[in-house]
């Protein structure tokens, strides 16, 4: 090949990585094409547009890509872990798996194949692999804050809520912005029927993430436990007003208020639901307000 067409190549697959940081994806992908044009025995152009591929939400041709450049060159360990992550995306969990782990075969200190194999076990319910890996994945990387996290939610799932916890703590001191940490960490205190406790919690997610429902469903479900229907209907209001067609608010919302005594509100709330398609609402209608 010509110098000047090796020079060019070079120059549009640094080009296409820069337009790439700056999210301009279309253009990117202008340039690795023209890139792999020169030479489509080069890895690096696939790799990159595999990449961007990725980011647009392409993830069949981003497997395509990396599949490419896994035969170009079969010992870097990055296309296998990106190919397992595209995997992932399209839920094809066995698919990630392996290519994890074809990646930590080629790389044993890559906290983040670990982890995400972890994530890919998680979902294949296979949890105490997915414990295995998360520890890995910290064993490389102590102050990987997502790898604690996930395995607190692997213990959870074992119902080892309070070893959860303690995961979750590690997570929120290494990173105390992630709603999701807060979120988790009260949804195991309530299973502890650390109530209180739990709304703490789950305040400081709803704080995060306003817009979030499950931490307030969690909220007003410790309040019914701490027998505070009022405070629990007043979530499940809000809840509502976020969601306007969230039938379990309204179906819990109707319990709340059966228990204050309002059989009307009550009703009126799993009438609601039960419009929207709550199986539960229909029994309470029939227990409650049929007569």
């Amino acid at each position: 090949m010509p110098l000047f067409s090796q020079q060019t190549q070079k120059e549009l697959i640094t080009s296409g990585i820069t337009k790439a940081k700056l999210g301009d994806y279309q253009a990117a992908m202008v340039d690795f094409n023209k890139a792999i044009r020169l030479d489509s025995t080069d890895g690096e152009p696939y790799y990159n547009r595999g990449i961007v591929k990725s980011e647009l939400k392409d993830y069949r041709g981003a497997i395509a890509d990396f599949s490419i450049v896994i035969k170009l060159s079969p010992s870097y360990p990055e296309p296998w872990y990106n190919r397992g992550v595209a995997r992932d995306y399209l839920q094809d969990y066995n698919g990630a798996f392996l290519d994890y782990s074809k990646a930590i075969s080629l790389k044993a200190d890559y906290p983040e194949a670990y982890h995400n194999r972890g994530l890919a076990l998680f979902d294949l319910g296979r949890f105490d692999e997915a414990i295995q890996d998360f520890s890995r994945a910290l064993v490389y990387s102590p102050g990987f804050a997502e790898a604690y996290y996930n395995r607190g939610l692997a213990r959870f799932n074992k119902g080892q809520f309070l070893e959860s916890i303690n995961d979750f703590n590690e997570a929120i001191d290494l990173d105390s912005r992630q709603a999701e940490y807060f979120s988790s960490r009260g949804a195991a205190k309530a299973s502890r029927g650390e109530y209180q406790e739990a709304i703490i919690d789950l305040n400081e997610a709803i704080f995060l993430r306003p817009s979030d429902i499950n931490p307030r469903l969690n909220k007003a479900l410790a309040f019914m436990y701490l027998k505070q229907y009022h405070e629990a209907e007043l979530v499940y209001t809000r809840i509502i007003n976020l969601d306007p067609v969230n039938s379990e608010a309204f179906t819990k919302r109707g319990v709340t208020r059966q228990l204050q005594e309002d059989l009307i509100g009550a009703c009126e709330d799993w009438n609601t639901a039960s419009s929207l398609g709550s199986d539960n609402a229909g029994k309470y209608i029939k227990k409650f307000c049929d007569h």
